[in-house]
């Protein structure tokens, strides 16, 4: 995957109105970012207080980490202890006190250096009850955390949200300053910001099952050595985990190309029907069923589409009765940033369609471009291959190695699947048993980075949106629609017109 600094084409004047119309480079601006002391949720003490809180936080990555279970009637967990401590128990049960509960069995594995990972499952869980948990810490049972299990019986809703990516921020300047933030600051900033995402949609959305990310939780990674015990990244987990909603929210995290190669990712979160196939050292494919909906997350990080293949039809086949069918993959196939027209992105897209739809996939919700995209239902989509560039052509053109001429025009003219459009979804904000599917991207959540928006947007795209604030998507699901609406978190306004799909077949 291409990594960056912007770098920006000169347009001459003179160029031909058809090459100019064409140009996929981006607006010539700085990466944007959120600074966190700045906003108004910081007002009032608030940042003073989180600055004094977090360096309490930032080196001690332990908080409880929950993930959806196979189903809606198992939960998952995982946690950090220190080497030093023995291993810790987790208790679970409908009672509020310690000694009430029950105890629940919990497998052990060793770490990052310092640190044992702890994992447990609890199954039988009966819809809308009030249950909670405590586990050990220092060999002290923490005050039990209530979690609720959602009446699910008539749909459910949950939170879709992009790259919280903590500590992306640190090359930046935040105001009063002459130099850069550095990891620590950046990851304090980051996560304030991502607390207020998350505090933000539970408010507006209490009833949210779990939160759904499109991947890369973190920021910093060893792209060339790839490890199991790489840690260099343990204080941003310790920033993403730190919000006490995920004390009792489930989070369905996908493997985005900043996590893949750390294999720390894989001790955080205990992911629910987990596999080898797709795999990257930070784990692999998996999947779940909620309600009515089987989930599928891909790790495309691993572009053997052989094995995501193989997941994704072991999962329909296991979930048949399934109303409807989720696939998350971090990496924006139908995107409109500034990595949506990346040849080998666009590779991905045309060796997934296929295999998406013959399984009946209805929505593919992706990250990884830190800007907003909805398309329209899409089906059909072919690759052109005498049109296709390679990886390292693309580059000198945006890097402006390479003047822009017709083979880069055609490029991406080949790229916009004009013909894989479905008319109703250019006319309605409502489609009614469509064929296609519909491929949405999340902004930036932490407000870590943005990327622009390509100047041209492609055919495909309903919808897009980048004004530098963080979002989140709330998505509802019921036996007959799915239903997105997306928001600002500075004032609860929508970036986008709702949109449903209603099925009545």
């Amino acid at each position: 995957m291409i990594k960056r600094t912007k770098k920006f084409m000169t347009i001459i004047l003179t160029a031909t109105m058809l090459l100019t119309a064409s140009i996929g480079v981006f607006a010539a601006d700085n990466d944007g970012w959120t600074e966190a002391s700045k906003t108004s949720v910081a007002a009032d003490g608030n940042w003073e207080d989180w600055c004094k809180e977090w360096e309490t936080v930032k080196n001690n990555p332990t908080d409880m980490s929950l993930a959806p279970g196979k189903d809606a009637t198992e939960l998952n967990f995982a946690w950090y202890s220190k080497v030093n401590e023995s291993k810790p128990s987790l208790k679970f049960g409908k009672s509020s006190k310690v000694e009430e509960l029950e105890d629940v069995a919990v497998s052990h594995e060793d770490a990052v250096k310092g640190f044992i990972s702890n994992k447990a499952s609890v199954t039988g869980l009966a819809s809308d009850t009030v249950y909670y948990y405590s586990y050990q810490i220092n060999g002290k049972w923490i005050e039990p955390v209530k979690y609720e299990s959602k009446n699910i019986k008539n749909g459910f809703s949950f939170i879709y949200v992009g790259d919280p990516q903590i500590g992306s921020s640190s090359e930046n300047i935040a105001t009063g300053s002459d130099k850069e933030q550095g990891q620590d600051n950046a990851v304090r900033n980051d996560t304030f910001n991502w607390n207020n995402t998350i505090e933000t949609a539970l408010k507006a959305n209490p009833n949210a099952s779990f939160m759904l990310s499109a991947g890369d939780q973190i920021q910093s990674r060893d792209k060339k050595n790839a490890s199991k015990t790489y840690d260099q990244n343990e204080i941003e987990y310790a920033g993403f985990l730190s919000p006490d909603a995920l004390k009792s929210l489930p989070v369905a995290t996908a493997i985005g190309n900043h996590d893949a190669p750390s294999g720390n990712y894989s001790f955080h979160f205990n992911n629910p029907n987990a596999s080898t196939l797709g795999s990257t050292e930070a784990g692999g494919d998996y999947y779940y069923s909620y309600g009515n909906t089987l989930f599928i997350m891909l790790n495309t990080n691993n572009y053997n589409i052989a094995e995501h293949k193989q997941l994704i039809e072991k999962a329909v086949k296991e979930n048949k009765d399934a109303k409807w069918r989720i696939v998350t993959l971090h990496q924006d196939i139908y995107g409109s940033g500034e990595h949506s027209n990346e040849p080998e992105i666009v590779n991905l897209r045309y060796s997934l369609i296929p295999i998406l739809e013959e399984n009946d996939v209805d929505v593919v919700l992706t990250g990884h471009d830190h800007t907003y995209t909805r398309s329209f239902m899409l089906k059909g989509g072919a690759q052109d291959k005498s049109k296709m560039i390679t990886e390292d052509e693309f580059e000198d053109y945006i890097d402006g190695k390479t003047q822009i001429d017709s083979k880069y025009s055609n490029y991406l003219s080949s790229i916009e699947d004009s013909d894989a459009i479905d008319n109703e979804s250019t006319k309605f904000d409502k489609v009614t048993d469509p064929e296609g599917i519909l491929y949405m991207t999340a902004n930036s959540s932490s407000g870590s980075k943005y990327y622009d928006l390509v100047q041209k947007k492609q055919a495909y795209v309903s919808a897009r949106w980048q004004e530098d604030v963080p979002t989140y998507s709330a998505i509802d699901i019921d036996d007959t629609t799915f239903t997105i609406n997306t928001y600002r978190t500075d004032n609860g306004e929508k970036i986008d017109n709702t949109f449903t799909i209603t099925k009545t077949k």
